[in-house]
């Protein structure tokens, strides 16, 4: 096992994780920090988040990803990977316009 230059995120590590999240960078997972490969973007991000960052030293061990990184990576590049977010809206009303309301509404992003 190498050591390697990482950052070091302290701070609201739930906001932290979904911004790391965002930038598919790998992560290390601890209680009270987390490790991240970041570059520049990812810095400003977690910055203008309130976060706190250091530069570390050390052995970098991330969690696994739910599919390896070229995979994801390739799948990007040819615009193949999009997530779908479904939202359904509550409204109450009476059985009768329940199937005449367009209560789903489904958005790529």
């Amino acid at each position: 096992m190498t050591q390697e230059t990482l950052t070091e995120v302290r701070g609201d590590l739930v906001l932290a994780a979904l911004c790391v999240g965002q930038f598919r960078a790998p992560c290390q997972i601890e209680a009270e920090r987390l490790l991240v490969r970041a570059d520049e973007a990812l810095m400003q991000a977690l910055r203008a988040l309130g976060l706190e960052t250091a530069a570390v030293f050390e052995v970098f061990t991330p969690a696994p990803m739910f599919a390896p990184e070229e995979v994801i990576l390739d799948q990007v590049a040819r615009g193949v990977l999009r997530r779908q977010v479904t939202t359904h809206v509550f409204r109450p009303h009476d059985e009768e316009t329940a199937e005449e309301d367009g209560d789903t509404a489904v958005v790529a992003v």
